[in-house]
C-alpha cells in the first residue's frame, strides 16, 4: 500500500510541475496597441475550434517552419460548434503567398489589418497543453477588456500567434 501512494504521490506531482510550467500560475496581463498588419497563407477551417489542429497539421506538412497563425471569426457562445470558422495561415509576402497558391490550389491568403486590439502574451511551450491553459485564461481577460472599451458587435475577430516562447493571443476590432 505504501508504494502504491508513493507512485500516486510522484505521479501528481509531475503532473502538478507539468501544468506549472506550462503556466497554471500564469498571471493575464492584457495590453492594448495595434496589432497585424500581415497577410497569411493557409486554409478555412469550419467546426469546433479545438479541432483546427487538423488544418495546422496539413499546413505544417507543407511548411514544416515558419510564423503561424489561427484566426477565429466567431463568438463561440452565439454561433453553434459545428458552424464556427476559423483560417490556419503561415505568415507570408503577397509575392510567395500568390507563388504558393499556383502549387498548392487549396490555399488561400487572408489579410489581417493592422488596427486596435487587445491582446495577451503567453509564455507556454508549443504543445496543446499550455495552449489550452493560455486560451482558457486569455480569452475570458480580453471579453472584458473589450467590453469595458466598448468594442463589441461582429466587427470584432480574434487572432493567435504561435512562437518559439508561446501564444500571443489578440482579439482585433
Amino acid at each position: 500500500m505504501r508504494k502504491v501512494l508513493i507512485t500516486l504521490s510522484a505521479v501528481v506531482l509531475c503532473a502538478f510541475g507539468y501544468l506549472s510550467s506550462q503556466g497554471l500560475w500564469q498571471s493575464v496581463e492584457v495590453q492594448q496597441g495595434k496589432q497585424g498588419g500581415f497577410i497569411l497563407l493557409g486554409m478555412d477551417h469550419t467546426g469546433p475550434y479545438t479541432s483546427i489542429g487538423d488544418a495546422f497539421q496539413e499546413l505544417r506538412e507543407l511548411y514544416p517552419t515558419g510564423e503561424f497563425t489561427g484566426v477565429y471569426f466567431d463568438n463561440p457562445d452565439s454561433i453553434p460548434a459545428n458552424e464556427l470558422r476559423s483560417f490556419a495561415g503561415l505568415k507570408v509576402s503577397a509575392a510567395e503567398g500568390l507563388e504558393e497558391m499556383g502549387r498548392n490550389h487549396h490555399l488561400r491568403m487572408h489579410n489581417i489589418e493592422e488596427r486596435p486590439s487587445h491582446f495577451v502574451d503567453w509564455k507556454c511551450n508549443q504543445n496543446t497543453v499550455g495552449i489550452l491553459l493560455g486560451t482558457m485564461k486569455a480569452y475570458p481577460a480580453l471579453g472584458l477588456a473589450s467590453e469595458a472599451t466598448g468594442w463589441t458587435g461582429n466587427a470584432v475577430i480574434a487572432f493567435e500567434e504561435y512562437t518559439d516562447t508561446g501564444v500571443r493571443y489578440v482579439m482585433q476590432h
